[in-house]
């Protein structure tokens, strides 16, 4: 891992390091302030060699008094305690130790226990019972004047903080170990992530790069609405058309599929919004509902579904019949129809190659296909179609999904134009490009809004505080958008003269006008 893969592991990751942090934070300090306590009391004492008179104590005082050590928790140690300080041996409780001071003369006595007092007597008897036991053992062993003498000196106090725990030292262990805990989680978590993410080599995974990223929306939001993340969306659609336009360089793309691994990516979604705004630049566009298992677009542009491609493709309906128009200009739906029994062998069949190839000269088609994987429908349409757009969820699509269905399109030669990155959020690590929308983000406001502001301000600025009266509008009306090619006729009524305008999928056969859905 590079230094600045750690930095973006910890630009994705920090609120989760900070939650360990805190929780590391209040473990270290409940346990300081809720684990048991232990005082700690010291006393010393002068290690001298006794004769005639007591003299200071030399190396070699020093160095044999370092074998009495070891009698400091021995049980005539804890009998002359309990004759030295008269107290309860059941609350002389504690451990004790003996150490040498270095480069001095000086032994110190340590005692610890639950209780302040307790530690402090403990320390002050401990040392006058070793110096007791120390010269018992001396004036039976020693007659040659070479005997020792431990010499109290320091009496222990009453410590006035426990030993243990240490609040402030059990605070930074705890922030330490919540700094560790979250980076090992962001670590482990990164090894077995294995969904699609805004940061993904999509090169690698699908062969082709990302044609746009669409933020994700709430649950009733559509490309097309004022919020915010609506309208970067239309843009981002209005980026996916561009990138369709120049996707390909030796032949022209009129024909496009949009899939994806697994269903509840956003396929239907991409596919009628990219429609919209292909039509709405002024080019006639078809929006084919291919997923003959379960559609959607009829139900998306609130249009009557009954009658569709499963019917034109079975030779009961003429494609005349079933194509419908929609609200938005030059875009025209042909619905899925019924649920067939071989929706795969439909798919594949002539006639849809046929149809295709006819409505390709005057329409851009985009076809809504099933998911590759659950069934082979995709597959097979991809060999009819110019090429695909593949759509995967940011944090729903697995990697591993996505690769097998590359692979089982790639068994086809079926050509991926490119990736749509779907559910993508605004803010976070996997917002992906969206800074600059928000660096920018005057320029995606609703141009509603947006101009009635501006001329608000304008009319504030030239007139001034005062209130002005509604008046009368002076402008004239605006023109009447042009006549589509195929005009929607009164509601359930349908025309039989024949329109020019919209080819026929049958050679030397002219197709009537385009009837509207009978739903309202």
């Amino acid at each position: 891992m590079t230094v600045l893969d750690f930095f973006v592991l910890t630009r994705r990751g920090w609120k989760i390091i900070v939650l360990t942090i805190v929780v590391g934070t209040l473990a270290g300090a409940a346990y300081g302030f809720f684990a048991p306590k232990t005082y700690e009391a010291q006393s010393s004492g002068f290690i001298a060699s006794q004769g005639a008179t007591v003299f200071a104590g030399s190396d070699a005082a020093t160095s044999k008094a370092g074998s009495y050590l070891p009698l400091i928790n021995s049980r005539q140690v804890r009998d002359a305690i309990v004759k030295e300080t008269g107290a309860d041996p059941a609350s002389l409780e504690g451990s004790l130790s003996a150490s040498l001071v270095p480069g001095s003369t000086l032994i110190q006595v340590t005692a610890t226990s639950g209780s302040a007092k307790n530690a402090q007597q403990l320390a002050n008897g401990a040392l006058h019972a070793l110096a007791t036991v120390v010269g018992d053992i001396e004036a039976k062993t020693q007659d040659d004047g070479s005997a020792i003498q431990i010499v109290p000196m320091d009496d222990a106090v009453v410590p006035s903080s426990p030993k243990t725990p240490n609040l402030k030292l059990a605070i930074l262990i705890g922030a330490i170990a919540g700094l560790l805990l979250g980076y090992a989680w962001l670590l482990l978590r990164r090894a077995l992530d294995v969904s699609v993410r805004a940061d993904t080599d999509m090169r690698e995974l699908m062969g082709s790069g990302v044609l746009a990223r669409v933020p994700k929306l709430g649950r009733n939001g559509t490309p097309g609405g004022d919020t915010r993340p609506e309208i970067i969306a239309n843009e981002a659609f209005r980026q996916l058309r561009t990138g369709l336009r120049f996707s390909s360089v030796d032949s022209e793309v009129r024909v496009v599929m949009v899939t994806s691994a697994s269903q509840g990516e956003g396929k239907s979604m991409t596919a009628a919004s990219l429609a919209r705004v292909i039509a709405e630049s002024g080019q006639r566009t078809l929006l084919i509902d291919g997923d003959l298992r379960r559609p959607k677009v009829a139900r998306n542009f609130d249009i009557d579904g009954t009658i569709g491609l499963s019917e034109v493709l079975s030779g009961q309906v003429a494609v005349r019949n079933a194509i419908q128009p929609t609200k938005d200009p030059n875009l025209f739906v042909l619905p899925a129809g019924g649920t067939p029994p071989n929706p795969s062998e439909m798919l594949g069949s002539v006639a849809l190659n046929k149809l295709l190839q006819e409505f390709r000269k005057d329409f851009f088609i985009i076809i809504d296909a099933p998911p590759v994987l659950p069934v082979t429908d995709a597959t097979v349409v991809s060999t009819l179609v110019d090429g695909a757009v593949f759509v995967l969820a940011v944090g729903r699509t697995r990697k591993a999904a996505g690769a097998a269905a590359r692979a089982q399109l790639d068994q086809v030669h079926a050509r991926i134009l490119g990736v749509v990155l779907n559910m993508v959020p605004l803010k976070g690590a996997d917002s992906g490009g969206y800074g600059y929308y928000r660096q920018n983000n005057g320029y995606y406001a609703n141009p509603v809004n947006r101009n009635k502001r501006e001329s608000g301000e304008r009319r504030s600025t030239a007139q001034g505080p005062a209130l002005v009266p509604n008046l009368p509008s002076t402008r004239t009306a605006a023109p009447a958008p042009a006549k589509p090619s195929a005009r929607p006729q009164e509601h359930g009524v349908r025309r039989t003269q024949p329109d020019p305008s919209v080819p026929s999928a049958e050679a030397g056969a002219e197709l009537p006008p385009l009837r509207r859905s009978s739903r309202p």
